[in-house]
């Protein structure tokens, strides 16, 4: 009584978990042939009977049971392999966008480093170009400023001494001042 309170609880899971679409009814009583399904690619046989050709209430035992469930597991098994591989091929695919994708941006960034560093190197050379015009003109200017004032001193000095000179005695002999020795 026990055994078959088992089995109808089972049969019961069976019923809940939609595994009764897969069991059809062939009023035989016998072993459980077990031929796996055309949808997952196997085709070996392990039992006696399909499970496709029961219906649940022709499980009478706990190895009938056993077998419908072994052939259900199995069925899980692959179609959870044959899952997990399309999930890896998927997962593999957008790796590979993602790494192209990456790739595309890098050498982007690359690039505008590359021009960056190309205009700087421009600036540069324009900055020392600017830099290099106004330390010749500075030196233009230095050199202007000297010669004039080298020539203020050579000829411009003496030539206003001679005037203010002759400006003194003029005034001098105006006003009758004897000239003195220290301005000779």
């Amino acid at each position: 009584m026990a055994e078959a309170m088992g089995v109808k609880e089972a049969l019961s899971w069976i019923r809940d978990c939609g595994c009764s679409r897969d069991v059809e009814s062939n009023g035989s009583k016998g072993k459980i042939k077990n031929t796996i399904n055309d949808q997952f690619g196997a085709s070996t046989s392990v039992h006696d009977r399909s499970p496709q050709s029961l219906n649940l209430k022709s499980l009478n035992s706990i190895s009938d049971l056993k077998d419908l469930a072994s052939f259900r597991l199995d069925s899980l098994k692959r179609h959870l392999d044959h899952s997990h591989s399309e999930i890896l091929k998927d997962i593999d695919s957008c790796h590979s966008r993602l790494h192209k994708r990456f790739k595309i941006q890098t050498q982007a960034c690359q690039q505008v480093v590359d021009e960056a560093e190309n205009e700087y190197k421009k600036m540069l050379e324009r900055i020392k170009e600017s830099q290099d015009a106004m330390k010749a003109s500075y030196s233009e200017l230095i050199s202007e400023v000297q010669a004039s004032a080298a020539r203020v001193c050579k000829t411009t000095i003496p030539e206003l001494l001679q005037s203010f000179e002759k400006a003194i005695d003029a005034l001098r002999s105006r006003f009758g001042i004897a000239p003195t020795s220290s301005y000779n």
